[in-house]
């Protein structure tokens, strides 16, 4: 393990000790979890790190009815020894909470993914395709407080110039490898008893659209989505979803998940249809089994772009 994260293991936990003492109404908390996974594929099979994190939380009182947040959390492969660890940020914000919603700024998952794609791309491992949204980072957002069941998010992300000609580029064809400029999102959503709707839309205004060796195809256009999730039972849940990009490809989806118990018993299956080429479809299911209440295994298969896939895993969180 490389020294950085040992270092933060022991000054998180020191600082976790110290609030205990300073106030009562301050508290910090060391988490994560390592994970491990053994896939194979048409092209071969490989065991490796499935996304292992180390991360450290809190949040202090600002008023009775105010909180002030942060989370810092990095991900580093596992799965081999070595003298250079590449050690990277995951998530990564800070932000205020409230009677008025929530706001926060810094790196994580974008609210355009979370409310449209993941219910999709539910697997632990294999992954479905999406269409194009903004990348993590650089955002400010705000989340509303639920009213009458509606719910509304906006996001903000900032990359600096506008010009996407000004971008870095590390191609000999002058491709450009870098997203410039602002870009916002915007995403409503509705619960009510059974049944939860989400609307979303990312403008993309600082994003461009590659081909498999980083050219430039064009700049990006706005992607847009709805997704639809019924819960029939605690067990149960069934989630449609339909996504669009401008003169890109449409995305449309359906997943179920059961939950029996010890674990789950999940599955995808989403037709793609790009503008300039054939649709075509992608589908995976999969399993998890819970050995206690920090462990789980899995076990997927899956078909994407003609190559069958499988894996099995393990995680474990603390």
């Amino acid at each position: 393990m490389k020294k950085s994260i040992v270092a933060l293991a022991v000054s998180s936990a020191a600082l976790a000790s110290i609030s205990a003492y300073a106030a009562e109404e301050t508290s910090v908390d060391f988490y994560g979890n390592i994970q491990y996974a053994y896939s194979n594929a048409d092209s071969g099979s490989k065991f490796e790190d499935n996304g292992s994190t180390l991360g450290v939380k809190g949040e202090s009182k600002v008023t009775d009815n105010t909180t002030a947040f942060f989370k810092y959390e990095l991900e580093a492969d596992a799965d081999e020894k070595t003298s250079d660890v590449s050690v990277g940020i995951d998530q990564a914000f800070i932000g205020l909470k409230g009677d008025f919603g929530k706001f926060q700024v810094g790196t994580f998952d974008t609210i355009y993914n979370n409310a449209i794609q993941d219910g999709i791309d539910q697997m632990e491992y294999l992954g479905f395709s999406s269409a194009p949204d903004t990348d993590e980072g650089d955002t400010l957002a705000y989340f509303s407080p639920e009213v009458g069941g509606f719910e509304i998010q906006v996001a903000v992300q900032s990359k600096g110039s506008s010009d996407l000609d000004d971008a870095p580029t590390t191609s000999t064809d002058g491709s450009i490898t870098a997203s410039n400029g602002m870009s916002g999102m915007a995403v409503i959503k509705y619960s009510m008893d059974m049944v939860a709707i989400a609307v979303g839309y990312d403008a993309r205004h600082n994003s461009a659209i590659y081909d498999g060796t980083t050219r430039l195809l064009e700049e990006g256009k706005s992607t847009t989505g709805l997704a639809v999730t019924v819960t029939p039972s605690d067990v149960v849940s069934i989630t449609a979803k339909y996504e669009t990009t401008q003169d890109y490809a449409d995305y449309l989806g359906v997943a179920a998940r059961y939950s029996y118990g010890p674990g789950d018993i999940y599955g995808s299956i989403q037709n793609v249809d790009p503008d300039s080429s054939d649709d075509f479809n992608e589908y995976a299911a999969g399993i998890t089994y819970s050995v206690n209440s920090s462990m789980y295994i899995y076990g997927e298969l899956g078909r994407f772009d003609e190559d069958n896939q499988s894996v099995v895993g393990v995680t474990y969180v603390f």
